[in-house]
């Protein structure tokens, strides 16, 4: 995303990803998977999306989680058009709220391609 400041356009990235390539709907899907994958995995955060990451028991590492999940879920709502924003509400976890994502769109994907083969 550009926005222009004292006559100077500056793109506006988060974590690597530029807003222009926030998942819009179903269309962008795959593309911002992919994106969104190397995204996380180069924070050193894709664990959190593949699977549910439990709270450690030891109370040295719970702080170093509650960060990591903190930085997942922001880094995947930065990726999210507003609109899409709101299927997020109450998905305490990173992993939920790729699976959520998942559920509504690949499935939409899926569904939009045999449409079009048929």
């Amino acid at each position: 995303m550009q926005q222009c400041f004292l006559g100077v356009k500056v793109e506006i990235s988060f974590n690597g990803l530029r807003l222009e390539y926030a998942l819009e709907g179903s269309s962008s899907y795959i593309a911002w998977k992919y994106r969104m994958e190397v995204v996380l995995d180069d924070n050193g955060l894709k664990e959190f999306i593949e699977a549910e990451v439990p709270k450690p028991t030891d109370t040295a590492q719970v702080e170093a989680w509650q960060k990591k999940t903190t930085k997942c879920r922001r880094i995947l709502l930065e990726g999210l058009k507003d609109h899409i924003v709101s299927n997020m509400h109450g998905k305490a976890s990173p992993y939920l709220m790729w699976k959520a994502l998942t559920d509504l769109f690949q499935s939409k994907e899926r569904s939009e391609e045999a449409g079009a083969q048929g």
